[in-house]
């Protein structure tokens, strides 16, 4: 979104290059032709512009700003361009001094300006939605990055509760020795059990009697 965003303030520039430069090229035009030099090239030059700016056609790579503000500024300015050369073969063939071209060309430049205005309005428009995806993706790295932290601290908790209960299923509780389930672990290991091994089971002094008391008391302590 960014790249397009960019993309379309970079034609908008252009724009705004080319109607500002038909703004001075047209009071250069009406002068040429006051003074009495005919400036065809310079009038066809303007209307490939205008063409340009308002259809997206023409050679000088220009785009159409979609953009309503704009496009009505423009056409007024197009309108009134088709009344300026009216009035310009009016001056080849009367003179400046009976027609309104001096006035005509005051007005004209006002309207140009005000198409500039509005396509500068529109690039300030692009530039602010851009801040504003810029804005959007620091907040969305920012959550990431967040929710990367909450996971990993998740996790790292998670680990530690495997780890316990790994503890609390191979160890006996009250010796801290390894208990029956550790010992068969042990003894199916052929990594640590590579030889004929022999494993005896016996009562110590009545222990197992104790330790099995023991762990009833408990069992009944915790109903």
């Amino acid at each position: 979104m960014i790249m397009v965003q960019i993309t379309r303030l970079q034609g908008t520039a252009r724009v705004i290059n080319y109607a500002g430069l038909v703004r001075g090229a047209t009071q250069r035009m009406v002068k040429l032709e006051i003074t009495g030099s005919r400036s065809d090239e310079l009038i066809k030059y303007l209307d490939d512009i205008l063409s340009g700016l308002r259809y997206q056609d023409g050679h000088y790579d220009l785009v159409k700003l979609h953009d309503k503000e704009y496009q009505d500024k423009l056409q007024v300015q197009i309108d009134y361009w088709n009344k300026i050369k009216k009035e310009i073969e009016a001056v080849r063939s009367s003179g400046y001094e009976n027609t309104d071209i001096v006035n005509m060309s005051e007005t004209y430049f006002n309207l140009a300006d005000d198409t500039v205005s509005a396509a500068e309005n529109y690039s300030e428009k692009i530039a602010t939605k851009i801040r504003t995806i810029e804005l959007l993706s620091a907040l969305d790295m920012l959550c990431l990055v967040i929710l990367i932290i909450v996971q990993t601290i998740m996790a790292m908790k998670m680990a530690r509760q495997n780890k316990l209960l790994e503890q609390r299923a191979y160890t006996d509780a009250r010796t801290g020795l390894p208990n029956r389930s550790a010992c068969k672990e042990i003894l199916n290991n052929n990594e640590i059990i590579s030889s004929p091994t022999a494993c005896i089971i016996f009562d110590l002094n009545n222990l197992k009697f104790i330790n099995c008391l023991l762990y009833t008391s408990d069992a009944a302590d915790d109903r």
